[in-house]
């Protein structure tokens, strides 16, 4: 009976991890920015999490769940998990040449995920 209480109790723990990452590959225009939200009911609908003002597109969009996020969600019983949202614009159709080939040519890649 213990065992099984154990077992009970460690499959409650392990919540897993979310993550969703999309790179268009269309050059960046401006800083990372970033925006929370909720996924609702174990994940059956989720609030409203946009992006901002980007008028010709993202370049980049991550949504994952915070650092503290699994014990939200662990304490609502699943019912709320916050996410958080980063994203990055795209240049316009009519940026120079010289600023979209300095950022495709300098090879760097962004981090997906913050640091920790």
């Amino acid at each position: 009976m213990k065992r099984m209480l154990a077992c009970g109790a460690m499959l409650l723990t392990l919540t897993g991890c979310f993550r969703m990452s999309v790179r268009t590959g269309a050059p960046r225009s401006g800083e990372v920015e970033e925006q929370g939200g909720a996924s609702l009911v174990y994940g059956l609908t989720s609030s409203h999490v946009a992006a901002g003002d980007c008028r010709h597109g993202l370049s980049r969009v991550d949504v994952y769940w915070p650092a503290w996020g699994p014990l939200v969600y662990f304490v609502t019983l699943g019912l709320v998990a916050p996410i958080r949202a980063e994203y990055v614009c795209a240049e316009g159709p009519g940026a120079s040449q010289d600023a979209a080939g300095d950022a495709e040519g300098d090879g760097e890649v962004p981090p997906s995920h913050p640091t920790l």
